[in-house]
C-alpha cells in the first residue's frame, strides 16, 4: 500500500510503542474526564479536535473559531477501533497511532501547505496511489466528503474519506487477488462484502437515531432498510454495462466510479424513503425524478415505475431503482440538448444520432452486451410522427415518453425472441407476436408479412424493423402490442 493507504505498523514493537507513548498516555488521561477507564464520543471529540487544531497549526492556519470534529467521523473511528460507544487505553493507543499515519499522509498530500487538501491535490494523491481514474471522477468522491461544501477536505473530512475507502480497497483485493478486472459473477459477492464492511458504522447511527446522518454521509450498509435483501443478479448486469466494458468486466477505475454513483443513489433514496422500508411509491419516485432535475408526469412516472417493478408488487424495491437509476442517469444528461435548442425540440434526424449514445436497448448474449443496430430514419420519423406533436420534432417530454415505449417494445420483441434468441425475430416468433395481440393469421400471411418491413433480406426481422412494423401495420397491431406491454409489467393498485 501506498500513497493515500499507507498503512500504519503492525508490527509487536510498533504496537507495544504506542501504548507506551508519553504522549497518548497523557492525553487518555486527560480526555477521560470522568475517569472511568474509557473515552466515550464527546471525549473522542475533543480529543480529536486537539489532533485536527494541531494539523491547522503545523500549516500555519489556526481558525478564530475553530469548529468541532465531525461527529460522523468520530463515529467511523469508534466503530473502526473500539467497541460501540466507548475506547479502552489500548484501542484509543491504537486510534491514535492510526491518526498519527493519516497525519503524515495529509501533511504529504497538502503541498500548498494551507492545511485543507483540495481537489487537485486529491487527484495527484490517487495517482500515487497506483489508482488511475477520471480527475471528474476523484472530484466527485473529494465533493462527497466535503461536508462544509467549501472546495476543500479539512483534516476531519478527509480521515473519513480514508476510513470509508480503505474498507472498498481491502474488499476490492480480497475478491480479485491481484487481478485487475472482475466478472459479473464476482460483482455481487463485492457489493454484498461493502454492505457488511459499512454495517459496523451505519448500525451504530441508526441505533442513536441518526438516520438523516446515514443519508447524507451516502452509507450501503445491510440493515439500512428494515428489510434486508441482497442485491439482485439483474443489478449486477445494469451495473456492469454502465461502469464495466462490453464483456461484462470491470477494472478498478470503474469499481471506484460505480461505488461513487451508488453512493450517491443511496442518499436520493433514502431522503425519499423516510420510513426506511426499502422501497418506494409512485410519489417517492416522482421525487427522485425532481431531486436529479426531471419533473415528470405522473403517468410517465408510472409507466417508468412499472418496467422496472419486477417483482410486480405496485413499489420499487432499492435494488430496482438501482436498476432504473443506471439508465435514467444518462436520460437526464441528455436534457442540455433540447435547452440548446431554441424551440425546445429536436428534428428526426438529431433523434437518429442521439440513439447510439443511449444504453436504451441492448441485449446479452454469451457473456457479451450488444447493443441493437441504429435505427434507420424512417424509423426514427415514425416515433416522431406518434409522440411529436408537429411534423418534424420532439420536446424533452415527448422525448421520454418516446424512449420508454421504445423500451417496453423491445421488452416485448426480446419476450419472443425465444426460439433462436438471436436478437432477431423469424416467421415463428413474428406470428407469436402477432398472435398475442389478438391478430391470427396464416404462416403465408406472416411470411408476407415478415418480407414486406425485412429491409436487409435477412429472413428475420431486427428490432429496428419491427418499430417500423409497429408504424406500418394496422392500429390494431399497435395497441394490441402496447395493452401487451403494458399487461405484462401490470402491478398492484399502486401503479
Amino acid at each position: 500500500k501506498r500513497g493515500l493507504f499507507v498503512e500504519m505498523s503492525e508490527e509487536p514493537a510498533a504496537k507495544l510503542a504506542r501504548t507506551t507513548s508519553g504522549e497518548y498516555i497523557a492525553a487518555f488521561r486527560a480526555y477521560d474526564t470522568d475517569g472511568n477507564g474509557q473515552i466515550d464520543l464527546p471525549e473522542l471529540r475533543q480529543a480529536l479536535q486537539a489532533v485536527q487544531r494541531r494539523v491547522e497549526a503545523n500549516a500555519g492556519r489556526e481558525p478564530f473559531f475553530p469548529r468541532p470534529f465531525h461527529e460522523s467521523t468520530c463515529c467511523w473511528l469508534c466503530a473502526r477501533f473500539g467497541d460501540g460507544l466507548r475506547l479502552n487505553f489500548e484501542q484509543f493507543c491504537e486510534l491514535m497511532g492510526y491518526l498519527s499515519t493519516l497525519k503524515g499522509i495529509f501533511e504529504q498530500i497538502d503541498v500548498s501547505r494551507d492545511g485543507v487538501i483540495e481537489f487537485a491535490e486529491l487527484v495527484r494523491a490517487f495517482k500515487l496511489s497506483g489508482i488511475t481514474m477520471q480527475p471528474d471522477v476523484i472530484q466527485q468522491i473529494g465533493a462527497s466528503y466535503d461536508v462544509d461544501k467549501n472546495g476543500t477536505l479539512e483534516f476531519d473530512e478527509f480521515v473519513q474519506l480514508r476510513l470509508e475507502w480503505e474498507r472498498y480497497t481491502q474488499v476490492w483485493d480480497t475478491t480479485t487477488n491481484g487481478n485487475p478486472m472482475i466478472q459479473l459473477q464476482q460483482l455481487q459477492a463485492i457489493l454484498e462484502d461493502v454492505k457488511r464492511s459499512i454495517e459496523p458504522v451505519g448500525s451504530w447511527l441508526l441505533s442513536q437515531g441518526a438516520a438523516s446522518a446515514v443519508s447524507s454521509q451516502h452509507l450501503l450498509f445491510g440493515s439500512m432498510f428494515k428489510v434486508s435483501r441482497p442485491f439482485q443478479p439483474q443489478t449486477c448486469q445494469s451495473l456492469m454495462l454502465r461502469f464495466g466494458d462490453s464483456n461484462l468486466q470491470m477494472d478498478f477505475a470503474g469499481f471506484c466510479s460505480m461505488l461513487v454513483f451508488l453512493k450517491e443513489m443511496t442518499s436520493s433514496f433514502c431522503r425519499a424513503d423516510t420510513e426506511r422500508s426499502g422501497s418506494l411509491n409512485v410519489d417517492g419516485l416522482s421525487k427522485t425524478f425532481e431531486a436529479a432535475g426531471m419533473a415528470l408526469p405522473s403517468e410517465l412516472v408510472v409507466q417508468i415505475g412499472r418496467s422496472f417493478d419486477r417483482d410486480n408488487s405496485g413499489r420499487i424495491e432499492f435494488d430496482e431503482f438501482l436498476q432504473l437509476a443506471v439508465e435514467w442517469n444518462d436520460m437526464c444528461a441528455k436534457q442540455a440538448v433540447f435547452k440548446d435548442q431554441t424551440s425546445g425540440r429536436i428534428s428526426t434526424a438529431a433523434l437518429q444520432g442521439l440513439f447510439p449514445q443511449l444504453r436504451v436497448v441492448y441485449r446479452v448474449a454469451n457473456g457479451v452486451a450488444q447493443t441493437v443496430r441504429p435505427f434507420s430514419l424512417e424509423t426514427c420519423r415514425w416515433l416522431v410522427a406518434k409522440f411529436g406533436t408537429v411534423a418534424d420534432g420532439v420536446t424533452w417530454i415527448e422525448f421520454l415518453h418516446l424512449i420508454q415505449f421504445v423500451k417496453e417494445a423491445f421488452a416485448k420483441y426480446e419476450a419472443f425472441d425465444s426460439i433462436r434468441k438471436d436478437g432477431s425475430l423469424d416467421i415463428d416468433e413474428l406470428g407469436a407476436v402477432l398472435a398475442s395481440c389478438g391478430i391470427k393469421l396464416s404462416r403465408e400471411a406472416v411470411a408476407r408479412t415478415l418480407e414486406a418491413f425485412d429491409q436487409d433480406k435477412s429472413g428475420a426481422l431486427e428490432f429496428d424493423e419491427f418499430l417500423q412494423l409497429l408504424g406500418g401495420m394496422c392500429e390494431r397491431l399497435r395497441q394490441g402490442l402496447s395493452d401487451a406491454c403494458c399487461s405484462a409489467n401490470s402491478a398492484a393498485d399502486d401503479w
